[in-house]
C-alpha cells in the first residue's frame, strides 16, 4: 500500500460517504473504493461498515486499530522528513541573505566578507529587496537571513506585527552620521556641509519601493528634519545604487545619500558629511526564530561578535 492510501484511509472518517469525500479530497468516488479496497484486501481484513445508517463512515474494530495505526505512522514519516530536511540544512553549504539596495553599507559588507574569508567551501547568494519583501522571503524560506536597517522613529513592533513570532530579530548597531556624494564641481575643498546648503540639489535615495512602509518613513524622516532646517526637499527614489546615478550626478545636482564615506572613489564625486544630521538609523540582523541551519547560526554568532567588537572599539 502507498503513503496516499493510508492518508485517504485516516482522512475517510470525517465524511459521510465515498461520494462526500470526492468532493473535499483530490480523489474521485471509484478511485477511492479502489484505494480503500486495496488497503482492505492487502491487510486482510474490513476497515469501513459498508451501511447507510451511520452519519458518519463507520469503522469497524478492525478499522479503529488500523486507523489509530496508521495515524502513528503518518505522524513518524512527518518527523522523519523534519529529520532529513533540518540535517539537509546543517550540511549544507548555500547561504541566502538578503539586503537592502543602499550604498555604503560597510557593516554588512564586512560581516559578510569576513565570514566568507572564514568559510572558504560556502556559496553565497544575496538577494537585494526592500525591507518588507526580504521579511516575506525570509518568513517563505526563500532568504535564510537579512541584514534590515530601520529608522529610529519606525515603531518596531507595530511594523512587524504578527510576524514578530516568527522572526530572530538581532540589533547590530546604530549610525548616525550621514553624507552625501556631489559633483566635485559643487562645494570643492569641503569635509562637512549643512544640509540647508544643499537646497537646490536633488536627494538620490535607495529605497526602491515609495510605498514599502519601511522606505516611506525613512523618506518621511528626511523630510521632517529638512523642514526643521527650514528648507524643502527635493528627492528620487532609486532601485539601488549603481554607477549611473553617479555619473548623473557629476553633471546635475544630485546628492547621492549613504551613511557611509564608499571605500571606493567615484570618479567626479566627492563626499561631504551632514554636518547638522539629526536622524538615526539602526542595522538589524534577522532570521527565523528556531533556526535549524548551522550556518545561519554560525553566521548570527559571527554578527554578535562583530557587535561585541564594534562597540568595544568605539566606545559605545
Amino acid at each position: 500500500m502507498t503513503l496516499a492510501e493510508i492518508q485517504l484511509v485516516c482522512d475517510l472518517p470525517n465524511y459521510t460517504s465515498f461520494a462526500d469525500a470526492s468532493f473535499y479530497l483530490p480523489y474521485s468516488p471509484s478511485l477511492i473504493t479502489k484505494y480503500v479496497n486495496h488497503v482492505e484486501e492487502e491487510l486482510g481484513i474490513q476497515i469501513f461498515v459498508r451501511s447507510n445508517r451511520s452519519k458518519y463512515l463507520e469503522l469497524t474494530p478492525e478499522g479503529n486499530m488500523v486507523i489509530e495505526s496508521f495515524k502513528r505512522l503518518i505522524d513518524e514519516y512527518s518527523y522523519l522528513k523534519k529529520q532529513i530536511q533540518q540535517l539537509k540544512n546543517e550540511n549544507s553549504t548555500l547561504l541566502k541573505i538578503g539586503s537592502q539596495p543602499r550604498y555604503g553599507n560597510i557593516h554588512e559588507q564586512a560581516i559578510i566578507s569576513n565570514f566568507l574569508f572564514e568559510k572558504p567551501a560556502l556559496q553565497l547568494s544575496i538577494k537585494k529587496e526592500a525591507a518588507d519583501e526580504l521579511i516575506r522571503h525570509l518568513i517563505s524560506g526563500k532568504i535564510d537571513a537579512a541584514f534590515i536597517t530601520f529608522h529610529d522613529s519606525l515603531p518596531l513592533d507595530s511594523y512587524f506585527g504578527e510576524r514578530h513570532s516568527k522572526l530572530d530579530v538581532t540589533y547590530l548597531l546604530s549610525e548616525k552620521e550621514m553624507y552625501v556624494g556631489i559633483s566635485d564641481q559643487y562645494f570643492p575643498n569641503r569635509t562637512e556641509i549643512c544640509l540647508k546648503e544643499l537646497e537646490d540639489f536633488t536627494f538620490a535615495f535607495p529605497f526602491p519601493n515609495a510605498n514599502d512602509y519601511q522606505s516611506a518613513r525613512a523618506t518621511d524622516s528626511w523630510i521632517s528634519i529638512a523642514k526643521e532646517k527650514g528648507m524643502h526637499l527635493n528627492y528620487m527614489n532609486l532601485q539601488g545604487y549603481d554607477d549611473t546615478v553617479f555619473q548623473l550626478a557629476t553633471v546635475r545636482k544630485i546628492a547621492v545619500t549613504t551613511s557611509h564615506i564608499p571605500t571606493s572613489q567615484q570618479t567626479g564625486i566627492h563626499f561631504l558629511r551632514i554636518s547638522d544630521w539629526t536622524g538615526c538609523t539602526n542595522l538589524y540582523f534577522l532570521t527565523l526564530k528556531n533556526q535549524s541551519s548551522r550556518m545561519v547560526k554560525d553566521l548570527k554568532h559571527y554578527v554578535l561578535n562583530y557587535r561585541t567588537v564594534y562597540k568595544r572599539t568605539n566606545n559605545l
